[in-house]
């Protein structure tokens, strides 16, 4: 008979240690959530095309070729009648 209760304490513990594990990965998953939402105050969004105006520029005062970027893709598509327009 005390077996019985044996068992069931140690059911009873290992229930309650696995939801106070889920507990505290959810908090810490939250936790770690609010902190990178917060971090990034200084954010540039035009950051990368800055770097590759920069990098066009000094490669045409260096006299290499720079690539054309084609502003609008829709009109070169439209014009080309390439099946394959759709998909980029």
């Amino acid at each position: 008979m005390l077996d019985v209760f044996r068992f069931a304490w140690f059911a009873v513990r290992t229930f309650l240690g696995v939801i106070a594990l889920v507990v505290t990965l959810y908090g810490a998953l939250w936790l770690f959530v609010k902190i990178l939402s917060a971090a990034p105050g200084n954010d540039d969004p035009g950051a990368a095309l800055g770097r590759v105006n920069s990098y066009n520029a000094r490669a045409a005062a260096a006299g290499r070729a720079v690539p054309g970027i084609p502003q609008d893709r829709s009109a070169r598509c439209s014009d080309s009648g390439d099946a394959g327009c759709d998909r980029r």
